[in-house]
């Protein structure tokens, strides 16, 4: 029986390769893709090895091979173990990025042209996003030589509740506690990593599970594994950094943790502190923190006391305020290790950390994220509360007490209590606040994508059309709190500048007024000036507008 020939494909003629910029390169000599600086066709992208293939033309047209990369090419879906030949429409996959092939004298090629005169020594750049390793050195390789990523041990991944709609999974390290959060496609594709399959067979096996996206979410998703050392046989990615300064070393903070504090906010909240996560509790506790204010107000009016000063002296007066800071923190750090045990988690880390030369304590907190959005609203909340009770207290206890030095000491600590609520209230922090607006909101990362927002807007890069309702209500919570902030300061330096003058020299005082000052809204101008600063002296961009 003959041999039955090989069908025959037509030439198709001249052919050119589409990056992902839309330019079309012509293919008329070898040329070699990766994202090494010797790629003909650099692809700036970290799922990309740096040799990933190869195209050379012979006498039946251009033809591309797996150049050695790690992770392997997808052509056309299907992954490449031999020289293949290229037709127009073919799609070329090289780790999260696609290349197409198409006719040059296709009648659809539009797009914009490469370099006419790059020779075939010339290297074109591709920047097409970066993630953020290489995946050559994130996986293992079997003893057949294939790579089949697999998960490390340690790490479990654990499915949420659901929040409006979405889904929510966080992957937990069970050995050394931290956490991560990942989307619901990414815990899907995170589940085919148990080293059974090669990445040829992965790349496939996510297009059917997440989609045309998956394969370069897949890519992604391998890499960044690989850089945190989460993946069997590969090291994190060594980082090197630069010297620090006097400022940064000046500012750095040091820190001394207590294994013992999760068991005892156990036994404490078993023993006395469930009584205070009642609804009466809390409801007296609001009541309270509400009447404070209005006492505080009336005692600063009516000048019951002095900030700082006891005794007509204020080195003992500072002293006190210091004291009940430090008291006050203290609380405030107990309130929040009680919640989480109120909702059955423990507190993993917890101690004291020295910023420059100010000590205060601390709690790890990141359990709250395993429960629901109302439950970490809850215990973010509690140190807040414990903040305004105790200060409302205190300021209750300076409008009854006779005048004299009791009198004094109460005001100091009420006046502590108060600074602290009002730092942890502002939204420009990392702090309580910012916790709990960024949990009502639903918007997580709210601090800087509103601060860029604000930015853009004020520069006039960005029109009202573009801007998010969410992130401008952020921004103008902001501002109205730098107001209440510079409201804050004024109301105590027309109202103890002189009394405070009286006992320290006007510089001094003066100059404890501008520090105050500049260290409560700092960030304001930060945020509103330097783009202020570059519209004046650019001028704002012109922005187009779609006409609907």
């Amino acid at each position: 029986m003959a041999d039955t020939a090989p069908p025959i494909v037509p030439d198709p003629g001249p052919l050119v390769l589409v990056l992902p910029s839309g330019a079309r390169l012509p293919i008329e000599d070898a040329m070699t893709i990766g994202r090494g600086d010797d790629a003909t066709v650099k692809l700036e992208d970290r799922s990309v090895s740096r040799l990933h293939a190869r195209i050379t033309v012979g006498r039946d047209g251009p033809v591309i091979e797996d150049a050695g990369s790690r992770f392997g090419v997808l052509v056309s879906g299907q992954p490449l173990s031999e020289p293949r030949r290229l037709l127009p429409g073919t799609e070329i996959q090289l780790g999260g990025v696609v290349l197409r092939v198409e006719s040059a004298i296709s009648p659809a090629a539009v797009g914009p042209s490469a370099t006419p005169d790059a020779g075939p020594n010339a290297t074109i750049v591709v920047p097409v996003g970066a993630t953020h390793m290489g995946l050559r050195s994130a996986a293992t390789t079997a003893k057949d030589g294939a790579i089949r990523p697999r998960l490390r041990s340690g790490w479990a991944l654990k499915h949420l509740d659901s929040e409006a709609g979405h889904e929510r999974y966080v992957l937990r390290d069970l050995r050394g506690g931290s956490f991560m959060r990942i989307d619901e496609q990414d815990a899907q594709l995170l589940q085919l990593l148990d080293g059974k399959q090669t990445v040829a067979e992965l790349l496939v096996e996510a297009t059917r599970v997440v989609g045309p996206a998956g394969p370069g979410r897949l890519a992604r998703l391998i890499a960044d594994f690989g850089e945190r050392g989460m993946l069997d046989g590969v090291a994190p990615t060594p980082t090197t950094e630069a010297e620090p300064g006097l400022l940064a070393r000046a500012f750095k903070s040091r820190e001394r943790t207590f294994d013992w504090v999760g068991d005892y906010f156990d036994r404490a909240y078993r023993r006395w502190g469930h009584l205070y996560f009642s609804p009466l509790a809390v409801t007296c506790l609001i009541l309270l923190s509400m009447a404070g204010l209005v006492v505080f107000s009336y005692l600063i009016g009516a000048r019951y006391g002095t900030p700082l000063v006891v005794a007509h002296r204020l080195v003992i007066g500072g002293a006190v305020f210091i004291a009940g800071r430090f008291t006050i923190v203290a609380v405030h750090e107990l309130a929040h290790g009680l919640a989480l045990a109120h909702y059955g988690r423990t507190t993993r880390r917890a101690g004291l950390r020295l910023l420059f030369i100010f000590p205060y304590a601390f709690v790890d907190s990141s359990e709250a994220y395993f429960e629901p959005r109302m439950h970490r609203i809850v215990i973010s909340a509690a140190g807040p509360l414990s903040d305004f009770s105790i200060a409302a207290a205190f300021s209750i206890a300076c409008a009854i007490s006779p005048r004299g030095n009791v009198r004094d000491v109460f005001f100091q600590l009420a006046f502590a209590g108060y600074v602290g609520a009002f730092f942890n209230a502002n939204p420009f922090l990392d702090r309580d606040g910012y916790q709990i607006l960024c949990e009502w909101l639903r918007e997580p990362g709210l601090k800087q994508r509103a601060r860029q927002q604000l930015k853009q807007r004020l520069s006039g890069r960005v029109t009202g059309e573009q801007t998010s309702p969410v992130l401008g209500r952020y921004a103008i919570a902001g501002l109205v709190w730098s107001v209440i902030g510079a409201g804050f300061v004024a109301i105590l330096s027309l109202r103890y500048y002189t009394r405070l003058s009286a006992l320290a020299p006007h510089s001094l005082v003066l100059a404890g007024f501008i520090l105050f000052f500049v260290v409560l809204l700092l960030p304001v101008p930060i945020a509103l000036g330097l783009p202020l600063v570059s519209r004046a002296r650019h001028g704002a961009p012109e922005v187009n507008r779609v006409i609907r």
